[in-house]
């Protein structure tokens, strides 16, 4: 009888509890504020807050005030709220020849290159599969140029997931000291022309990785039968030729910001409560009159959740530490969230969870999608979270799209961090959604504040419920990520 009663107490207090919390939230996440937020990042002097440019500096100038507003501190490990990113700006090489076995393929012809300096090569051009650990384990390919095939064994030929396969195995094949990766080009969806026009035409941003990691190139089949005897030979003579390449630096910051929890053991665990806050930038494309892709929905929404679980938490400290971070770089490759996790202020094993914010906008305002919502025992915190502001938690509805690949919690959810992404309601690539996505049309003016306050809102109760839980979410039990967990967290 003693424990029932006891047990009577507490639920009601629980349960006031929670109450308070969501009263609090309505208290404090306000749409003048949220608003406020919202036309700095996105007005028409801000410029589309390209990466490296003066405006999106000014935005994270903006954040770092406002961290310092709100009492967050920088990290222990940075001089100041800014995390610099070592970025280049690639200009497409002008020439070049790759020759194997004596049959000749010339640049933009037959390859492009995705990476890497000017070179002369020559040497062993080997064949290695799809380039997977079981490809290259106990091959020596030092010095040599390897050929994969495109994807993965078990790729569907998703575009996406075949340039994300490519970026692990680019890593694999330089961790392995190989002088180059070559994919066989194997995409219908994209024609030829068109890759050739996107990656030797225009200046592309990478991680400034320094020199000596390789070239990464896309071979478009070649019409005799090169390929049939590299793979059944496994070894062929070759050389590489590339000139007229040239990278510049590129000003780029992360900003970060920390909040110590108030519980002793929990305090040394960290949620991470990210967004990006750059986007495309100025562009006239066409007879368009606008060229300022302004990045209201893309992600101007995603910083404003951020700063809104920034303000209430410096109010209501949660139990759990929290580290809120604004990548750079997101639209050009997802680039700040990967340097940030090679580099992190705060080492990964402590971090228990990434909720990130980002989204293409909406088409449904009964609801929030929460991409990777399903993979993870936080489910139960979100669904319960928006339920208290009169949403829906929704899965990704276009599973196809590759959606939870293609934003930063992509890098944490590879080092074995659960790491999902929280976005506005959407139910598929519509013409409501590609009125707005990465257009000049994105501005605050047509954005539903009825609707976004109450997303705001869910987004915040959803980071306090994470980061003052008993326990530490986990993937579900045969996840894609599950081991790299295990190694991670030695469990």
């Amino acid at each position: 009888m003693r424990y029932l009663l006891a047990l009577l107490l507490v639920l009601p207090a629980t349960a006031w509890a929670q109450k308070n919390q969501v009263n609090e939230i309505n208290r404090l996440v306000t749409r003048n504020e949220v608003e406020a937020h919202l036309q700095f990042l996105a007005a028409d002097e801000m410029r589309g807050r390209n990466t490296g440019s003066a405006e999106q500096l000014i935005a994270a100038n903006y954040l770092a005030s406002e961290f310092q507003r709100l009492g967050i501190k920088k990290p222990q490990a940075l001089q100041s709220y800014f995390q610099p990113v070592s970025l280049l700006n690639s200009y497409p090489a002008t020439s070049g020849k790759l020759v194997i076995d004596g049959e000749t393929f010339l640049y933009k012809d037959y390859f492009v290159q995705m990476e890497g300096d000017n070179i002369t090569w020559e040497g062993d051009v080997v064949f290695a599969g799809y380039a997977a650990e079981e490809d290259l384990q106990g091959r020596d390919v030092k010095n040599k140029l390897v050929v994969a095939l495109a994807g993965k064994k078990d790729s569907d030929g998703n575009p996406m997931a075949v340039f994300m396969a490519s970026g692990e195995k680019r890593s694999r094949v330089q961790a392995a000291g190989a002088a180059g990766l070559v994919e066989l080009f194997a995409l219908p969806q994209i024609p030829w022309p068109a890759l050739v026009n996107y990656f030797a035409s225009n200046v592309s941003m990478t991680l400034d990785e320094g020199a000596g990691n390789g070239v990464h190139l896309w071979l478009r089949q070649p019409d005799t039968n090169i390929i049939a005897r590299l793979k059944e030979k496994g070894t062929l003579p070759g050389s590489l030729v590339i000139e007229g390449g040239r990278k510049q630096p590129v000003r780029a910051h992360n900003v970060i910001g920390v909040l110590e929890g108030t519980d002793e053991k929990l305090k040394n665990e960290y949620l991470i409560v990210s967004a990006h806050y750059d986007h495309v930038g100025v562009s006239r494309r066409g007879n368009q009159a606008d060229s300022i892709y302004n990045g209201a929905r893309d992600n101007a929404i995603g910083v404003t959740g951020l700063l809104a679980t920034a303000r209430y938490l410096s109010v209501f400290r949660p139990k759990r530490s929290v580290l809120f971070i604004a990548f750079t770089a997101e639209e050009k490759g997802l680039l700040g969230s990967r340097f940030y996790a090679e580099h992190p202020v705060v080492p990964l094993k402590q971090c228990i969870f990434n909720f990130n914010c980002d989204g293409a906008g909406y088409n449904n305002t009964t609801m929030a999608t929460v991409i990777g919502m399903e993979r993870t025992t936080a489910e139960s915190y979100l669904a319960k979270a928006c339920a208290a502001f009169g949403l829906t938690a929704a899965v990704d509805p276009v599973p196809d799209q590759n959606l939870f690949e293609r934003s930063d919690n992509l890098h944490f959810a590879v080092k074995g961090i659960p790491a999902i992404t929280f976005a506005p309601g959407l139910t598929a690539f519509d013409t409501e959604i590609n009125k707005y996505y990465h257009q000049p049309a994105d501005e605050v003016a047509t954005l539903d504040f009825d609707y976004l306050i109450k997303y705001f809102r869910a987004y915040v109760y959803a980071n306090v419920l994470l980061a003052n839980a008993p326990a530490a979410p986990v993937w579900k039990a045969g996840d894609k990520f599950e081991e790299a967990a295990k190694k991670l967290y030695g469990r």
